[in-house]
């Protein structure tokens, strides 16, 4: 569509004159007589009677008038709406991340671009596993700091690192003192564990299938921080990856084994979808202060 020449066209019909429309879009008669012939030739017909003195619109310019003003008119409404729409794209940056994740490594990441992007406003989804890759696919958000679990096809992964799952035992407990501790060593003690629905439930009871003696799961909860709550109330025992258990004097974190559980850390993406460019900055920062964690822990980042 030759939106030159309509614009030529409906200025110079509104004016009732090729210099004044000239005038008026800044452009030379010249250069306007050219968009009106190269228009007209596109269309197969004539839309102007000229002579020295008179300029008319011809029966088809009279009919097409009010139909290409209408159509121009759209079409700069429907650029507006796409310039507000990018606009605000720019303004907004839509991430997700586990919540155990995002409360160890995006604080400091997000102060950080807060002073590079201080108009930009960050939307994060701190959701289980599942809904994070239900929103990257769905192209809600840019990407998420997760862990991993089936692969969707629409996905694609950068492995981070693994992470041990860890008992969170109550400071006064018989078991605080010890050094490491074997699942059998559970045996008998009230026990607090997320949901089966959530990926960390599913991970632990997927390993824990063919483990035989009996565990006392007292508490299925939804959430890691509630799971640890009831850990620092002396209720119970919790076993959960090492990131979700916050510090507290209350508490005592201890490695268990026999069988070690673990979780894969990644970043997810849509595939072929390209990050924007605060994205992609966003993206860079925590994979270096996940860098800069690991190395300062000699290992796994903390």
């Amino acid at each position: 569509m030759d939106v030159l020449g309509l614009d030529a066209f409906i200025r110079i019909a509104e004016c009732g004159s090729f210099r004044r429309a000239a005038t008026m879009m800044n452009l030379s008669q010249a250069a306007l007589s050219h968009r009106i012939k190269k228009l007209e030739a596109d269309i197969g017909m004539s839309l102007f009677q000229r002579s020295t003195r008179t300029l008319t619109l011809t029966r088809s310019g009279q009919e097409f008038f009010p139909k290409a003003r209408d159509m121009l008119f759209r079409l700069n409404g429907l650029y507006d709406e796409l310039k507000t729409e990018g606009r605000r794209a720019h303004e907004r940056l839509a991430i997700g991340c586990l919540g155990s994740l995002g409360e160890r490594y995006l604080p400091n990441v997000l102060r950080t671009f807060r002073e590079r992007y201080p108009d930009t406003k960050i939307v994060i989804h701190d959701e289980h596993a599942a809904a994070l890759s239900d929103r990257v696919v769905a192209g809600e958000i840019q990407f998420a700091l997760t862990i991993l679990g089936a692969q969707h096809w629409a996905l694609k992964s950068r492995v981070l690192f693994d992470e041990d799952f860890d008992a969170a035992v109550p400071a006064d407990h018989p078991l605080a003192n010890r050094s490491s501790l074997k699942w059998d060593d559970l045996v008998g003690h009230p026990l607090a564990r997320v949901s089966t629905s959530t990926s960390h439930g599913f991970i632990l009871s997927e390993r824990l299938s063919k483990f035989g003696p009996e565990l006392n799961w007292c508490y299925e909860v939804q959430r890691t921080n509630m799971a640890v709550s009831l850990v620092v109330a002396g209720l119970a025992i919790t076993v959960l990856p090492r990131a979700a258990i916050a510090h507290d004097e209350r508490l005592r974190v201890i490695p268990i084994g026999a069988p070690t559980i673990k979780r894969t850390v990644a970043i997810i993406s849509r595939n072929g979808a390209p990050l924007s460019a605060q994205a992609l900055q966003l993206q860079r920062m925590l994979l270096r202060e996940i860098a800069q964690r690991s190395l300062a822990s000699d290992g796994v980042p903390t």
